[in-house]
């Protein structure tokens, strides 16, 4: 199932509240996400609308099994490291801007990560490290 990368970011910053999926269910449900926002000021419109769409696909991305549709370098950075814990200084760019190598993860991790990444994304393994790249 693929959510956007907005989505993705909503929901991993309220798993790190935490917030269960059975909590935000209900307060959105229940027309009470002013309780979500008290602790974050964003607009959680795209996770109503995706609950109301499909709420398999909101349990299941909070269960962290989503891909997103369009993966940007940037979300890429942000999603590493709200996910994975995976910061800046245990990555190198690529020189070309496309990409990041050097990443040390373990090969579970590593799946997680080649779920989540949109189609237009490649992986690599070089022993110990992943580059991920478009």
């Amino acid at each position: 199932m693929a959510i956007s990368m907005m989505e993705a970011y909503t929901i991993e910053l309220l798993k790190a509240h935490p917030y269960t999926y059975e909590q935000v269910k209900q307060y959105l449900e229940n027309n009470q996400a002013h309780i979500l926002t008290n602790d974050y000021n964003m607009d959680f419109e795209p996770i109503v609308t995706l609950l109301k769409e499909d709420s398999n696909v909101l349990e299941q991305a909070f269960k962290g099994t989503y891909q997103v549709k369009f993966m940007t370098i940037n979300g890429l950075k942000n999603l590493l490291r709200m996910r994975f814990e995976v910061t800046e200084d245990q990555y190198e760019v690529l020189e070309a801007g496309n990409g990041l190598t050097q990443i040390n993860v373990s090969a579970e991790t590593e799946q997680k990560i080649r779920e989540m990444l949109s189609s237009n994304w490649k992986v690599e393994r070089n022993g110990e490290t992943i580059t991920l790249f478009v």
